[in-house]
């Protein structure tokens, strides 16, 4: 779930377990500044009720399909392959979880937004694959929390072998071995999934980001602060063009033995 650049940083907050998305026109700006979520726009909510489904599942198969081949050629993915090979020392992961993916059958059948959706889905399960090479295909087991999903979308997922879950049960099921992959997401949902334990792997907005949001004042958010002190950092590789992954950043919490500071490259 991805929103536009925007000048000046917006609080984010969540309606329910509803994560709206603001529409933008795909194409990145020069000097875009940080891609944040903005304020919650009533007119968005979706309300209580399944969004229907346009798609079928062979359309959006075929979509994902045509897309991934794409992304697979791109800088983006090698530069990915790269960053994951020289982290190969870092914690073992035993689940991965994705949240607020976005949908791939938007009711505008809009194409930035299912491009997106279907470029990061690559992006986390490439890393998953890469990641389990490393560890000898000990087998990663990957789930999804996305309260956009119609049935379309679930049956998608399903139908590469991973499971759906609904809120709250994806930030209940995160551990210290968890690789935790959301881009642009509200504040609210990182925190959420960072409370109880800060995962091995997270991909998302840097506590940087927040603190240049926050202003002048102390960002009062500890779990962050940790998560921030106990991981090395590296700036998530550009999706040519796209602001998909813009402001997003690969920190790998260092093994216990290792006290070096992290920086991004």
């Amino acid at each position: 779930m991805a929103s536009p650049p925007v000048d000046g940083c917006k609080e984010a907050t969540q309606i329910g377990e509803v994560w709206t998305k603001v529409h933008r026109k795909g194409r990145r700006r020069p000097n875009a500044q940080h891609v944040i979520p903005s304020h919650h726009n009533g007119n968005n909510i979706l309300g209580s009720q399944p969004r229907s489904s346009f798609l079928s599942l062979p359309a959006i198969t075929a979509e994902y399909n045509r897309i991934v081949t794409q992304w697979e050629t791109s800088p983006c993915c090698h530069q990915l392959r790269d960053l994951i090979a020289s982290h190969a020392r870092y914690s073992t992961i035993t689940q991965a979880i994705c949240f607020g993916l976005g949908t791939f059958d938007p009711e505008d059948g809009g194409w930035e937004v299912k491009r997106r959706a279907h470029v990061q889905l690559a992006a986390f399960l490439y890393m998953v694959n890469q990641i389990q090479i490393q560890q000898e295909e000990r087998k990663i087991a990957c789930l999804f929390q996305e309260p956009l999903f119609n049935a379309a979308d679930k049956e998608f997922i399903r139908s590469l072998g991973h499971e759906v879950v609904d809120s709250p049960a994806g930030f209940e099921r995160v551990s210290s071995s968890t690789l935790v992959f959301g881009v642009h997401l509200y504040r609210d949902i990182y925190a959420r999934a960072i409370r109880k334990h800060r995962p091995a792997i997270f991909v998302g907005t840097p506590r940087e980001v927040w603190e240049d949001c926050h202003g002048s004042g102390s960002l009062e958010w500890p779990e962050s602060k940790e998560l921030d002190e106990q991981c090395d950092k590296a700036i998530f590789p550009e999706d040519s063009g796209y602001t998909t992954f813009s402001s997003t950043v690969i920190h790998w919490k260092r093994p216990k033995e290792t006290c070096q500071c992290s920086t991004l490259p």
